[in-house]
């Protein structure tokens, strides 16, 4: 195993290689894993709300520099809506109105429902993504990251939570023969890590479910070279805000 020197997503050389559309069973088994994380990440709206908001949360892919979500999928409505009609016992017409309202794939059915598609990347048209980022000392220059043209926006929080040596995430990757245990062996790591606190700069963006996850990597890896990051892995619950 050779040293990580650049960005890079923490999965199996065949993974990285494939589009985000054909490595989505593959995203959302990881995304959906009820992981005991020590950090939970929470929107804004959350915290701004005057009511309890039930939210539900994922588990992001480990990188070398942080941690990556795909917070959200937008489908080709009319294909989509067809295939789920039957599963959903609604209309087709029903389904392709939400869709076309943006309501995302996670948010429209069950994922037992959504695991019963064949080849449900086939349907995915666009993608957004939430990169966190570990910041060490020094200036956060904003405009070196406004000047990329796929990022929406970006935020850094101030968190206390465990990071662990990228290197360490990988050969816990080598030894894993599935998604689950893999991240069951990454919860033990990370369960017995140093909790520190640290900045961690929340960069999003987004594309088409073409793009290939080397691609993703590459994105993210222009960030990484125009702030102070450090190259730790962490992991946390991502929330997501309530539609």
């Amino acid at each position: 195993m050779g040293s990580i020197r650049e960005y890079r997503l923490l999965l199996s050389e065949r993974i990285r290689g494939l589009s985000v559309a054909e490595a989505f069973e593959y995203i959302d088994a990881i995304q959906s894993f009820k992981g005991d994380w020590p950090l939970v990440l929470s929107p804004s709206a959350y915290f701004e709300s005057e009511k309890p908001v039930e939210l539900e949360g994922l588990t992001p892919i480990p990188a070398t520099h942080g941690a990556l979500a795909f917070v959200e999928f937008y489908a080709d409505e009319e294909g989509l809506a067809s295939s789920l009609a039957g599963k959903l016992g609604v209309s087709p017409e029903v389904l392709r109105s939400a869709l076309e309202r943006g309501v995302p794939l996670h948010r429209l059915a069950p994922p037992e429902v959504v695991e019963e598609l064949e080849n449900v990347g086939n349907y995915l048209r666009v993608f957004l993504f939430e990169a966190a980022v570990p910041l060490g000392e020094g200036p956060l220059q904003s405009n070196a990251l406004a000047s990329l043209e796929w990022v929406t926006d970006f935020d850094v929080v101030e968190v206390e939570v465990p990071g662990v040596d990228p290197e360490a995430v990988l050969a816990e990757l080598e030894k894993s023969q599935y998604v689950g245990e893999y991240l069951r062996r990454l919860e033990k790591l990370f369960a017995g890590a140093e909790t520190k606190a640290r900045r961690l700069l929340l960069v999003r963006g987004e594309g088409e479910a073409k793009t290939k996850l080397l691609e993703v990597e590459a994105m993210v890896a222009q960030v990484v070279e125009r702030v102070p990051a450090l190259k730790t892995t962490v992991m946390y619950s991502r929330l997501l805000p309530p539609l």
